[in-house]
């Protein structure tokens, strides 16, 4: 088994915002697990909710696109929201070394502070 972490990238709030590309490492044969999470930094607020959608895509992958809830962190007190990023299973059969997949965040709000996101795989 294989797993691929993307960039740690700063979104765009409402807009959809590239978050990065993976190349599918060689040597697997498909994606079996997919999770994502987005994070605000200090200074949340209690009228802050960090929830929105991840999207991946590909020009070479049987993707039309997929898309999958981020969970919400409620934030209660002002602070950094951390949590474990649920993983969905799922099968896509994937070209070894040549499949590209791009992931994309839409936040469901904006808000005071820079959110950033990250999503990653786990091959067989």
């Amino acid at each position: 088994m294989k797993a691929q972490v993307s960039a740690l990238t700063s979104l765009g709030d409402t807009v959809k915002t590239l978050v990065d590309t993976i190349t599918v490492p060689g040597g697997v044969q498909a994606i079996i697990g997919i999770w994502g999470y987005a994070t605000g930094g200090a200074g949340l607020t209690t009228l802050e909710n960090v929830t929105g959608i991840l999207e991946l895509e590909s020009d070479d992958l049987p993707l039309t696109p997929l898309q999958i809830p981020l969970d919400i962190v409620v934030v209660l007190t002002s602070g950094v929201a951390a949590f474990s990023p649920r993983i969905w299973a799922i099968t896509i059969p994937v070209t070894p070394g040549v499949s590209k997949i791009k992931g994309y965040m839409t936040m469901d709000m904006a808000i005071t502070v820079a959110n950033k996101g990250r999503f990653g795989f786990i091959y067989n």
